[in-house]
């Protein structure tokens, strides 16, 4: 079947399998098309990514249906996916789909952390000396510096053998500042400063009732020296 391409997605991201519920299931009443923009939930939250259907141009309930998805967050979904991994569509708070990744499109959205990243290093390589931590902190402390929403920022070095981690605390100047918009710009100035073929990221969220935290996870390579150093940043309006 030819598959319309108004429903085509220009960078899929993800490619999955989804069932679609039925009525009696709990699921919708009218069929989903190439193109539909349920939400992604996974993770305790959900997120807009359109899909673009493999096999055909109709799902109708009860039927199980290959699709791609492409997200409109992208720096959100950075090292959180993996083969195998189980999501659902949501339609508000109703569950109309669920799904499971297949492939992972997009190299930097396959799942890493602390563990997995050391595990693939090089025997040889050590975690950074007290020199290049200092450097890093006045790299990270440089770019925040950039971002006018910052109003102070601290830092924290915890080292147990090769268990090194580097710990950044930010305060936002106003707790009523979006998230979407300081995250694009977080990501943006950190991947110029640490580009992802030398390092690892990731983001997470946290919603209270009148604010938000963001933590971003990180691990990073001179691959020059072989030496590394992981940590994370915490970004708070509460």
């Amino acid at each position: 079947m030819i598959i319309s391409q108004n429903s085509k997605l220009q960078n899929p991201e993800l490619e999955a399998e989804i069932y679609y519920l039925t009525t009696e299931e709990g699921g919708r009443y009218k069929p989903v098309y190439s193109g539909y923009r349920g939400q992604l939930y996974y993770n305790n939250q959900n997120w807009d990514a359109p899909q673009e259907f493999i096999d055909k141009e109709v799902c109708y309930m009860g039927e199980t249906v290959k699709v791609y998805l492409q997200t409109l967050s992208p720096h959100f979904h950075i090292g959180q996916f993996f083969k195998g991994q189980i999501f659902e569509i949501r339609e508000g708070s109703i569950i109309v789909g669920k799904g499971q990744i297949t492939k992972v499109i997009r190299p930097d959205f396959n799942y890493w952390d602390f563990e997995s990243f050391q595990s693939q290093l090089p025997e040889n390589y050590k975690p950074f000396d007290f020199k290049s931590i200092n450097k890093t902190m006045i790299d990270i402390k440089s770019l925040m510096d950039k971002m006018k929403q910052i109003e102070s920022i601290k830092f924290a070095k915890k080292t147990s053998g090769n268990n090194q981690r580097l710990i950044v605390e930010c305060q936002l100047k106003n707790k009523n500042s979006a998230l979407r918009p300081f995250a694009d710009e977080l990501y943006k100035n950190w991947n110029d400063l640490f580009p992802l073929k030398d390092s690892f990221f990731k983001i997470k969220t946290y919603w209270y009732e009148d604010s938000f935290e963001l933590e971003l996870f990180f691990a990073i390579c001179d691959h020059n020296n072989n030496i590394y150093i992981t940590g994370s940043m915490i970004v708070s309006t509460r």
